[in-house]
């Protein structure tokens, strides 16, 4: 479940930074660049939450 959700909102994200950053250049909306950045933050989030140890509950 987790998977399918890092990939909604790293779509959703990607979407809105592709949507902005064309917008400021002046340059036509591409799906391909969104499809891409959301692979790239849906794998760079994945690759984090690897390496980063579990929390551990210090009392």
């Amino acid at each position: 479940m987790r998977f399918i959700v890092t990939i909604i909102w790293g779509f959703v994200l990607s979407a809105v930074a592709a949507f902005v950053l064309t917008s400021m250049s002046g340059d036509p909306y591409d799906m391909s660049l969104v499809i891409v950045m959301t692979i790239i933050f849906s794998l760079g989030v994945w690759t984090v939450s690897a390496v980063l140890p579990d929390a551990e509950e210090n009392e």
